[in-house]
């Protein structure tokens, strides 16, 4: 289920806020005076990616912003990693780098990776679990699918009409396929559960092909939670605080992790534009370069994980 491009518990709001400043719902003066909007990479102007390719050579975009309203519309916003550090740039409209920043680096920062904890125990035995329903961001509907694109790979997620134990628990089987240049590279068939009580939606595992040339050549990332040193994680919380953090996938080979960094992004994709979408930044506990982000919207689910956005979604059966 996870895609990364190199494709709920322990609670501190105001580290979420602070790392979204600037972004549509910052704090509320700040919110009044300017209004930034989500950039798909497949939408960042050449002439703004030229101006990042020229000051980073080698650098790794992670995110683009564009102001829409306040001092400086047309302004980008663009997070860029290069050389193992990151920074913020600033973009002017014509295309010119008005301003580069390092960052601190997370190690030595405040708060940094380093002081933060994700919660990894959610009271599993208290829990009542069923493989059909939905939260504000994530569906568990059998035939719900939603396609997301990019100039050249296509992910198509579509909760089954099939299920499938994980111990004691009936989970959904979400089957998402992944092709790259047209040609099939990845098919993966995810358990997810959700709480009846909380709405929190857990993940319980995954079965994995990874193909080459029409054939299955390896079976990497693969876990179930019914495993040896292996539980579920919360894949999206049925309650959305800002600066939360929680693990997705606990096990040996897997351990994705999540923190809610905004929840009022307003992006637009080919699907359509949606408002109070909820950002968030995914990491790694076993690879810690791994980062990427992904958005989701109100009744829809992601919308946008990484390079790739929404191109169209299906209601359920």
């Amino acid at each position: 289920m996870k895609r990364k491009s190199g494709w709920v518990g322990a609670i501190v709001i105001a580290v979420g806020l602070s790392l979204m400043l600037g972004v549509t719902g910052s704090p509320a003066q700040a919110a009044e005076q300017e209004r930034k909007v989500l950039v798909p990479p497949s939408e960042f102007p050449p002439a703004m990616r030229k101006a990042i390719e020229e000051a980073f050579p080698k650098g790794e975009i992670l995110k683009i912003q564009k102001e829409v309203e306040g001092e400086d519309p047309g302004q980008y916003d663009v997070d860029v990693r290069s050389g193992g550090k990151e920074y913020e740039v600033e973009i002017s409209p014509e295309g010119k780098i008005i301003e580069s920043k390092e960052r601190m680096p997370s190690e030595t920062a405040p708060g940094g990776e380093q002081g933060k904890k994700w919660t990894d125990s959610f009271d599993m035995e208290n829990r009542t679990f069923s493989s059909v329903g939905r939260n504000r961001f994530f569906i568990l509907e059998p035939g719900y699918q939603l396609v997301l694109e990019s100039p050249t790979e296509k992910v198509v997620i579509t909760a089954l009409d099939e299920t499938k134990k994980i111990g004691d628990v009936e989970t959904r089987v979400v089957e998402e396929r992944e092709e790259e240049n047209g040609e099939l590279k990845e098919v993966s068939r995810n358990f997810f559960a959700i709480c009846e009580k909380h709405g929190d939606v857990f993940y319980f595992g995954e079965e994995v092909d990874i193909y080459k040339e029409g054939k299955v050549v390896r079976h990497s990332g693969e876990w179930r939670a019914d495993e040896k040193n292996s539980r579920a994680g919360i894949i999206m919380p049925g309650t959305i605080l800002l600066g939360s953090r929680y693990y997705q996938e606990i096990s040996p080979n897997a351990m994705d992790r999540a923190e809610n960094i905004s929840d009022d992004v307003t992006m637009k994709t080919p699907a359509g534009t949606f408002k109070n979408c909820l950002r968030i930044e995914e990491t790694s506990g076993i690879d810690p370069d791994e980062k990427c982000y992904k958005t989701y919207a109100p009744g829809v689910g992601i919308i946008q994980d990484e390079d790739l956005v929404l191109t169209s979604y299906t209601k359920a059966k």
